[in-house]
């Protein structure tokens, strides 16, 4: 099981349990620190951290963008995807995209707060945690995949158009 699958399961039982109203809440208002720092959230997300550094912020931050959309895991529809959906006739999107794809650490919270804002419907978490755990690779495998998948989702939907 990728960690990715695992916290999204404890994420999933959180939300089942009557506290995922006020968990909701707090991981929400965590987006405005920078993660792992609000202490209100620390009893929905440490127990299932493991290590600290990189992959602790990134698990927060997870957390929060998952409170975010109140809960609403879509699994396949990557966060890429999603904001090539919502780029259509919008070249902003477009361009916090690319900011998104060059983000350093210092800018990475704050690019995907405000790219999972932008998109409606749900998105893949699971994918989105094992992404980010991988997003500082040397080799910046991730950002090349992310964004084959938001241009490479502009040509499959023009051979769909040409096919037909």
């Amino acid at each position: 099981m990728s960690q990715g699958k695992g916290f999204l399961e404890w994420l999933e039982r959180l939300k089942a349990q009557k506290a995922w109203t006020p968990a909701r809440a707090a991981l929400r208002r965590s987006l405005a620190f920078p993660p792992g720092a609000y202490p209100k959230v620390m009893p929905y997300v440490e127990p299932f951290v493991k290590e600290e550094g990189w992959v602790r912020e990134a698990h927060y931050l997870v957390a929060a963008l998952y409170a975010l959309k109140d809960g609403a895991h879509q699994e396949g529809r990557t966060l890429a995807r999603a904001l090539w959906e919502k780029a259509q006739g919008s070249d902003s999107v477009e361009r916090r995209f690319l900011a998104l794809l060059d983000a350093d650490r210092d800018q990475i919270a704050f690019r995907l707060r405000q790219a999972v804002a932008l998109v409606e419907g749900g998105l893949d978490f699971v994918q989105l945690l094992n992404d980010l755990l991988r997003w500082f690779s040397p080799e910046r495998y991730v950002q090349a995949r992310w964004a084959r998948e938001f241009y490479g989702a502009e040509v499959s939907e023009e051979k769909k158009g040409v096919e037909a």
